[in-house]
């Protein structure tokens, strides 16, 4: 059967394409279960337990017994929230970004009124310590430092354990983009003194979006209640959010709007499945999945825009194209979906016309997916002209990776 036979058949039987792109991720069998299952109004004592629940579940995976809030909303205004509770408008904060994401979250703290002073690395490269070190030297009125733990535009994972521990030395409040990392890679809220962290369910979860888990530290929550920081806002400003929970809790309604249940239970389960899978084994089985990806990517001759691999993304892998593929990059990821029903991303911003990202997280860091994803990628590669390896040999170099770990 060619593969124009086999896209008639996978269409007739109604198939859905494999989400192998840095979010969404496909859903886990038990979240799957929570959208056919019983809706919940979003208050009540019922309502109220089960939202608590929700609470106690996301801060083992923050690893934290900082007050955490559950916001109905997508990831930035998470961030957002993190921003304008830690400085005020006019003051300085500190933004290491190596990529877009990085970008997004100084854009946002300069749409927040904030003073931003941005230390930059090249796509695929790391901020070094030593330029934190020199940059807050200079700038010893900065409030605040922001960072993304995992840069899914390129494919790296920032070393923020190591810049916590300068930014703490300087006396810098801390906000993390914990988006494509939270329950992938190791994070500790409490051990590495992150003051706002944020979170997601769509994507190392294998959740559905909807339902933002955001940790705050009580150094936050008590310079907001003291007014040290005011936010010129309504929905991200924690003082609204205490208010709420300190009066509307008891009704089984902490938060100072309507959500949509069915996320913050899909939440809730795709949570449990991390915890009760263990954290660490968890993070074990990414980072492995991760570099025997990386093994078969370098067997096909093609590029990794991660140029040190002790930064390599464990839920993310950022291909690089080589210059003869770049103009048929487009025709890349289409063949890839049209031909094989597997759906990968370009790259973005900077890296949009040299690079394909893969995302391997949740359900999708196995060989069950990332095997019929080598086997596309190196007969797509080949059938646009590339010298590449056969599929086996890409097959082989990702298992003796696996089993060499």
């Amino acid at each position: 059967m060619n593969i124009t036979s086999n896209l008639v058949m996978s269409r007739y039987w109604l198939e859905d394409p494999i989400l192998m792109i840095p979010g969404p991720s496909e859903l886990h069998p038990r979240v799957k279960e929570v959208l056919n299952g019983r809706f919940y109004p979003h208050y009540g004592h019922e309502w109220g337990e089960i939202y608590s629940g929700i609470e106690e579940a996301v801060k083992k995976i923050f690893k934290t017994k900082n007050e955490t809030i559950i916001m109905p909303t997508p990831g930035s205004l998470g961030l957002e929230l993190g921003v304008v509770n830690v400085a005020n408008r006019g003051e300085k904060v500190v933004a290491l970004t190596n990529g877009f994401f990085g970008d997004r979250l100084a854009e946002i703290a300069s749409y927040c009124g904030t003073g931003v002073v941005t230390v930059s690395a090249p796509p695929g490269y790391v901020v070094s310590v030593e330029s934190l070190e020199e940059t807050l030297d200079k700038h010893p009125d900065a409030a605040a430092l922001l960072v993304v733990q995992n840069e899914s535009a390129t494919g790296v994972i920032n070393p923020i354990s190591q810049y916590l521990r300068v930014a703490k030395k300087h006396g810098l409040l801390t906000v993390v983009d914990a988006v494509s990392s939270f329950g992938g890679a190791e994070l500790d809220v409490d051990g590495w003194g992150v003051d706002v962290c944020v979170g997601y369910p769509n994507k190392c979860l294998s959740g559905i979006p909807g339902a933002a888990p955001v940790s705050i530290s009580s150094e936050v929550w008590e310079r907001v209640e003291k007014g040290i920081v005011s936010p010129f806002s309504w929905f991200t400003n924690l003082r609204v959010w205490r208010w709420y929970r300190a009066n509307w809790a008891s009704h089984g309604h902490p938060y100072p709007t309507t959500i949509n249940t069915y996320a913050y239970l899909a939440l809730r389960v795709a949570a449990e499945v991390a915890i009760e899978e263990g954290l660490e084994k968890r993070y074990e089985r990414h980072r492995r999945i991760a570099a025997a990806f990386r093994a078969a990517v370098k067997k096909m001759g093609l590029g990794l825009l991660s140029r040190n691999e002790a930064y390599a993304s464990p839920t993310i892998t950022a291909i690089e194209l080589p210059p003869q593929l770049r103009t048929h990059i487009e025709e890349l990821v289409r063949k890839m979906l049209t031909d094989y029903g597997i759906m990968i991303s370009r790259g973005i911003a900077a890296t949009e016309d040299t690079t394909i990202r893969i995302g391997h997280m949740g359900v999708t860091a196995s060989p069950r997916y990332l095997i019929p994803t080598i086997s596309a990628l190196t007969e797509t590669v080949r059938s646009l002209g590339y010298p590449t390896s056969s599929a086996g040999e890409a097959i082989d170099a990702f298992y003796e990776t696996l089993r060499s770990q």
